[in-house]
């Protein structure tokens, strides 16, 4: 016999958990299809939030460890240290947070059926028919990934630009600064975008994303760090991977009763590939969305996520730039300079806009 249930979430990441926890403790019948057999297992994110995802959501801090600064390295590696008042990273354990995240969902009501992957759908009088599961649903938020099979059977929007991103996690490195992150600038080995080593919870996360094909650069970064750091005891202990949406969000990313979040919806910064903050935020607004419309006959729960959801302007026109720009010729001119180092803090520190009047007035008076 078919389950019915009033929103059926596909993908059981940041964004698609988010909006299931925040949809059941409404009271929504929610019931989220993963086809992994396991939350968190094969992440394919580095797992660091900034503090604004720290201040609106409880982490538990024995999954997390903080950082207060970013030490950016140009391609000789000469470096600047840059950092902000009151402001820090949370390097994370992510797998462990994936799983704290579900065990929320399913302790607001959620049901969580891991190994069901999405083989399609099919509207019906009053939602959609999910092939596979003998399920419907009133309501679909598909969180299911960069290359979001709902999308195409839905006919919305698709991401068409993208980063590839390896990344290792290490133990045993020695002579790392654990209260920074390392980003790298080189185009030699990230093109379009960054390296970076993140001392990670019980483990260093050393990782890169490029433009174009990835084989043998993270053997050359890791030759690379072996410069800096001592490597000399180091071992792999993890290894991951995968596409990164470097576009802007996608048009459409909405239809009648569903829509895209996370991922799917391309809703991840052009310039910093920066999506677990706009992933949880838009995951919760979508969630307490699709309650008051099912529940209330509040409007349509798109409107709530649009009014939130970031366009990425500038990003994306920085994202061209960086694109463009005979990069390695000029990364250590610019850390030297003071107005690069300003743009960085902006970029690094501040999500509140790339250019809002906020960000720049407290960039500018910590720079007298």
């Amino acid at each position: 016999m078919a389950t019915t249930c009033d929103l059926a979430v596909i993908g059981a990441g940041f964004a698609g958990l988010t909006c299931a926890q925040a949809a059941a403790v409404r009271g929504l019948n929610t019931v989220v299809l993963e086809r992994k057999p396991e939350v968190g297992a094969a992440c394919h994110t580095t797992g660091i939030l900034v503090r604004e995802v720290a201040d609106a959501w409880d982490i538990p801090r024995n999954l997390t460890r903080r950082i207060h600064g970013v030490r950016l390295y140009g391609p000789s590696l000469a470096w600047i240290d840059l950092c902000s008042s009151g402001y820090f990273f949370l390097a994370t354990d992510t797998p462990k947070l994936m799983r704290h995240l579900a065990e929320l969902a399913t302790a607001s009501g959620a049901k969580l059926r891991l190994g069901a992957g999405y083989v399609g759908c099919e509207r019906i009088a009053d939602g959609f028919r999910v092939a596979g599961h003998n399920l419907s649903a009133r309501y679909l938020a598909a969180a299911d990934g960069a290359r979001s099979r709902v999308a195409s059977d839905l006919k919305l929007g698709a991401n068409r630009k993208f980063l590839v991103g390896a990344e290792v996690e290490l133990v045993g490195v020695r002579g790392l600064d654990e209260d920074r992150l390392h980003v790298f600038l080189d185009s030699r080995l990230a093109r379009g975008y960054i390296a970076w080593a993140v001392p990670g919870v019980g483990v260093t996360q050393v990782g890169l994303a490029t433009r174009g094909p990835i084989a043998g650069r993270m053997d050359a970064l890791l030759d690379r760090l072996a410069g800096l750091f001592d490597l000399s005891r180091a071992r792999v202990v993890a290894r991951r991977g995968g596409l990164i949406p470097c576009g802007g969000p996608v048009l459409p990313w909405r239809t009648d009763r569903a829509m895209l979040l996370g991922d799917a919806a391309g809703m991840v910064s052009p310039l910093t590939a920066g999506g677990i903050h706009p992933a949880m935020q838009l995951g919760r607004v979508a969630g307490v969305a699709i309650a008051n419309h099912l529940l209330d006959g509040g409007p349509d729960p798109s409107r709530a996520v649009a009014a939130l959801a970031p366009t990425f302007a500038c990003k994306r026109w920085l994202r061209t730039a960086f694109d463009l720009l005979p990069t390695n010729f000029l990364f250590d001119q610019l850390l030297a300079s003071a107005t690069f180092r300003r743009l960085a803090q902006v970029i690094f520190f501040h999500h509140r806009g790339l250019f809002s009047l906020e960000a720049w007035r407290e960039i500018l008076l910590a720079a007298r």
